[in-house]
């Protein structure tokens, strides 16, 4: 709040972005403007294959959440169907602080409502298959004739320039490509493991909202609208690490070293089983003063007292053996209670953490209210991730200017059609009996 009581002006108030992305690459970029302020107008079409993937990808709210009940006692795991596409989770989760229309572009009196919309915005971003916009006679060079002004974002796997500018790829290739798939997982002869998560999805998201946010300034200083061809390979390879770098000095491949450290003498480093069920604490022993430590707390058991294990180049050489005598120790602690009690010595340790770790019981995510309580019209109020920072002076609401999580399919075609596009009633209703709207 300011001096005088009024809620702080949100840095992006006042920026209108048209968002005709789908899945998560495109649409994790456009909800951290809405974050910021930004009238996010989130464009879908209401065939069931133009449907936004992600509405139909579970887990699924069940039918008896809501608004006064909060959190459900589950979700609903089953394979997507057509009357699930408002309960989503994971598109509740992508798209909050978002409004949302249905627009059918391939009819031509879409095409040219587009064109209007066009007029009053700042920005439009896509991340349709290359060339699809340009068919439909919507690319930027089509749209900066309507409005000069316009910062058009285009999000492809491979970009939309050079030899793959026509190929069409999802986070999961764009990983392959960019060798992330390939440095994930144990040493060789292993197999590459990949990203149990499509972070090629996700990622690019924060690089596409910083170069938009970048472009929006631009264009309040000098009014000039720019084209943005976001690739997320490229991404991938600013995620790489020292891969790249390694084989530029020494003209060697990298090698997968799973949770060792492959640079220093720190050992034992990785993740070491606990009791219970798939429970795992993280280890990360950096100096003989820490192994000290930790063979103190191990109440100093005969093979810690190794000649082999004295010192820091010994323990990496002898790493296999010192793994598995740690973990024949680990083993029998409560991962937590064994956190606590390695931190208390001085020893990097932390608590391998699954889903019900970070949203049931993590104390740190809880006092920063990480978690947001968001209401959304069919499912009722539920959680959302919130924003990763604390700002001081300009806020960061995931609810965004709509106080809700993501859109149900066309939530707001008359607010948007009527009041900000300035179409009648009657006009709305014809448009939508022609299949328009």
């Amino acid at each position: 709040m300011s001096e005088h009581g009024a809620k702080p002006r949100r840095p992006l108030e006042g920026v209108r972005i048209l968002d005709l992305t789908w899945l998560q690459v495109g649409p994790q970029a456009t909800r951290l403007l809405a974050t910021f302020g930004a009238q996010v107008i989130r464009i879908e079409w209401r065939e069931h294959k133009a449907i936004d993937f992600i509405r139909y990808v579970p887990p699924f709210a069940p039918d008896h959440a809501t608004a006064e009940g909060g959190r459900s006692q589950g979700v609903t795991r089953g394979r997507g169907i057509r009357g699930n596409y408002n309960r989503s989770a994971y598109f509740n989760n992508t798209n909050p602080g978002k409004y949302g229309i249905t627009l059918n572009l391939n009819h031509p009196k879409g095409r040219d409502l587009l064109r209007r919309m066009v007029r009053d915005a700042n920005a439009i971003c896509e991340n349709f298959s290359p060339g699809q916009m340009d068919k439909w006679g919507l690319g930027y060079e089509d749209l900066r004739k309507t409005n000069p002004r316009i910062i058009y974002m285009q999000t492809t796997g491979l970009g939309k320039a050079g030899v793959y500018r026509d190929y069409v790829s999802y986070g999961p290739t764009a990983q392959a490509l960019s060798g992330l798939t390939f440095l994930s997982g144990l040493p060789e002869p292993r197999p590459p493991a990949g990203w149990g998560y499509s972070y090629l999805d996700h990622s690019p998201g924060y690089f596409g909202a910083i170069m938009l946010m970048a472009a929006i300034r631009r264009q309040r200083l000098e009014g000039s609208g720019c084209y943005i061809d976001m690739s997320q390979s490229e991404t991938g390879l600013m995620l790489s690490g020292t891969s790249t770098l390694e084989h530029q000095l020494t003209g060697k491949p990298t090698a997968r070293c799973g949770n060792r450290m492959p640079y220093r003498d720190w050992s034992p480093h990785g993740a070491y089983r606990c009791s219970g069920e798939d429970h795992w604490i993280a280890i990360s022993i950096q100096s003989d003063d820490q192994w000290r430590a930790l063979v103190e707390e191990m109440d100093k058991p005969a093979w810690a007292l190794d000649a082999r294990f004295a010192t820091a180049a010994s323990r990496e050489q002898h790493e296999d053996d010192l793994d598995a005598k740690l973990t024949a120790y680990t083993i029998g602690c409560d991962r937590y209670q064994l956190m606590n009690r390695l931190q208390a010595r001085g020893i990097p340790a932390g608590v391998v953490q699954k889903a019900p770790d970070r949203f049931d019981r993590d104390p740190q995510l809880k006092a920063r209210g990480y978690f947001v309580d968001l209401p959304q019209s069919d499912i009722g109020t539920w959680p959302v991730e919130g924003f990763p920072a604390k700002l001081s002076r300009s806020p960061a609401d995931v609810g965004g200017l709509t106080h809700r999580a993501a859109p149900k399919l066309g939530e707001d075609n008359e607010l948007v059609f009527g009041e900000l596009v300035g179409l009648s009633m009657a006009e709305i209703a014809t448009l939508r009996e022609e299949g328009v709207i």
